[in-house]
């Protein structure tokens, strides 16, 4: 009698596991890192969009490759549902993590590089020019600021959904990213329901310094190149070699969330030193090659402007709420 007790326990507890899979301790590790590690470039010659990724926004429409986005599929354990027998809303921070974590590293991974060689260059001759010591290379980082979600639909225990990432828009500091977790359509050709919508910002630091957006999708050959000075392209107007001053966040601004739920495994992961950046005729090389991914005719400079303004004009209220909390607080 014992014995079957035993067995029925040790039956249970592993449906029990199996069914929670997805809530075990370093679960979320693991899926972040696959997420990453296939959507990174290990080196130039690879191609920066997965094989068969079509280039189509969450709609089905092609789109240029900046607005693609990137989808996940999960499902909602037992361990993720709340009193009210639903997917409770603090987990949908984590499924968060991963899509907005392997977007960002399909669209940063070649600029972020480049970016960081450059600027190190840029600090070293501007040291030169003012009579100054060499200054310290500093990593490059990406950081997770803020997040905004909304709740339209319920999700059901071990009810399957997708959470689709793509970007928006962005400015000099920000860029915007949109996620929305959608029902699949129950039959072939059917529609697809709208559970919640999300709204993320990243920001990238090297050392105090803000690079802006634009750079780095420039350099990763999604945007044509911009003219010098452009507003997008600049995070601020201050010499290089002073970036241990420069745009310095406030201490209750975005920045801060490093210490959040992307924290420290997205400092770890996202994090590019000297050593594991590829030279610069390999990054040359590589920008060349991103910049033929996309049809410069039907996407023109001009167009994806039109795009990022129509993006930022969405997020406006975003944006500005986010302003008046922190005045609120300040």
């Amino acid at each position: 009698m014992l014995g079957s007790h035993l067995t029925w326990t040790r039956a249970l507890a592993l449906l029990l596991i199996i069914t929670n899979i997805k809530n075990l301790p370093l679960i979320w590790h693991v899926r972040l890192l696959y997420h990453f590690l296939i959507q990174l470039r290990w080196k130039p010659s690879d191609p920066y969009f997965p094989k068969g990724h079509a280039l189509l926004d969450a709609q089905g429409k092609p789109t240029h490759p900046v607005f693609v986005s990137y989808k996940i599929t999960s499902r909602t354990p037992l361990l993720e549902t709340d009193y009210n027998l639903h997917k409770s809303n603090s987990t949908y921070f984590s499924d968060l993590d991963v899509s907005r974590t392997a977007l960002v590293t399909r669209l940063y991974s070649p600029g972020v590089g480049l970016v960081s060689k450059e600027l190190d260059q840029e600090f070293l001759e501007a040291s030169k020019k003012e009579g100054k010591r060499a200054p310290k290379r500093k990593p490059i980082m990406i950081v997770l600021g803020s997040v905004y979600c909304s709740f339209k639909r319920e999700i059901k225990p071990f009810e399957r959904y997708e959470v689709h990432s793509k970007v928006i828009s962005w400015d000099k500091k920000w860029l915007y990213i949109l996620s929305s977790f959608m029902r699949p359509a129950s039959r072939r050709g059917g529609e697809r329901t709208l559970l919640a919508t999300a709204l993320s910002k990243y920001v990238v630091k090297k050392g105090r310094l803000t690079v802006a957006p634009a750079r780095i999708l420039c350099l990763s050959g999604f945007l044509p190149a911009m003219p010098i000075g452009d507003s997008t392209t600049q995070a601020n107007d201050e010499s290089p070699a002073e970036n241990s001053a420069v745009d310095t966040p406030a201490s209750n601004e975005g920045i801060t969330a490093a210490e959040g739920i992307d924290g420290s495994l997205a400092r770890e992961i996202l994090k590019l030193t000297d050593e594991t950046i590829p030279g610069r005729e390999a990054l040359e090389d590589q920008k060349a090659a991103n910049a033929k991914s996309w049809d410069s005719d039907e996407w023109t400079g001009k167009r994806i402007e039109q795009e990022r303004l129509r993006g930022l004009g969405v997020v406006d209220g975003y944006v500005n709420l986010d302003a008046q909390l922190h005045a609120e607080w300040a």
